[in-house]
């Protein structure tokens, strides 16, 4: 079955290629900073270089070799981004399993307060927090972890909800075994394939939101390296040096779609997995 699903997801030469650029992403966020010419906060140059065989994106507003902040930008992105989604799921899969089962009071306070977060415009929500705690990795982190939660409560209740009408979850309700049996043995592992689904899509989301808060200097402070910020601190002098924008920029447009395309591409061989 695992093979099968494997085969048929990248059966497809975009999924192949997805595959490919999320490969190359990750190990240039993982391992780019230790082929990093220069340390990513020496002044090397003048300010805006062009491009020269010493440094291939020429330099930032400070003279800083922009390659090497390239190579250790990355990293923050793609970690805090991959925190934040896998919180989300740690949180709201179980919530979303319970509340699935049991109904009740529970039940009808989760989705009152899913409804609630859904209302509140992402982008905001966060800058109002970010304002009120000061700005920190980790509150930006529980940040994006409550804005994906509620989704992810969501499908999962309604999976859950689904699998409670299957005759041997009402079989083992039958033969007396505990919630944590069945919520564990019973309805997760049914839950897991459409959650995984669902995971590139949260973790494009998160990527996103990072960025954008990184690019406001709501991130990382000066003078670390990260994508989002490259892109702001150099704004002022992006009609003399484009590609020092273009690079970051290219990596999480090409990140995430490369993320999507891989999760569509599985939850397709999924269900064409179960027809064959």
């Amino acid at each position: 079955m695992r093979h099968s699903v494997l085969r048929l997801t990248l059966a497809k030469p975009a999924a192949r290629i997805a595959l490919v650029l999320v490969v190359i992403i990750v190990a240039l966020a993982s391992f780019g900073p230790l082929f990093s010419p220069y340390a990513f906060d020496e002044i090397v140059g003048a300010p805006f270089a062009t491009i020269t065989h010493e440094h291939w994106l020429g330099t930032d507003f400070l003279g800083r070799d922009t390659f090497s902040r390239f190579l250790y930008g990355g990293r923050t992105v793609l970690v805090v981004a991959l925190c934040a989604t896998v919180a989300a799921y740690v949180v709201a899969v179980p919530l979303g399993i319970y509340s699935g089962l049991r109904r009740g009071p529970l039940d009808i306070f989760l989705i009152a307060i899913s409804d609630v977060i859904y209302a509140l415009p992402p982008a905001i929500f966060l800058l109002v927090l970010l304002a009120s705690t000061g700005p920190s990795l980790p509150t930006v982190i529980i940040g994006i972890v409550i804005l994906h939660s509620p989704r992810i409560f969501r499908i999962v209740r309604l999976i859950t909800m689904d699998i409670s009408k299957n005759e041997y979850v009402e079989a083992a309700f039958a033969r007396g075994e505990s919630w944590a049996a069945i919520c564990f043995l019973d309805i997760l592992p049914n839950v897991l394939t459409p959650v995984l689904a669902d995971f590139g899509v949260r973790l494009c989301g998160s990527i996103i939101l990072y960025a954008s808060l990184s690019y406001l200097g709501l991130g990382l402070p000066p003078p670390a390296a990260d994508w989002g910020l490259i892109i702001s601190e150099n704004r002022i002098g992006i009609t003399i040096s484009p590609w020092i924008a273009i690079a970051p920029a290219l990596a999480i447009a090409a990140f995430s779609v490369a993320v999507n395309v891989l999760a569509d591409s599985f939850a397709r061989s999924v269900g064409r997995s179960k027809e064959i």
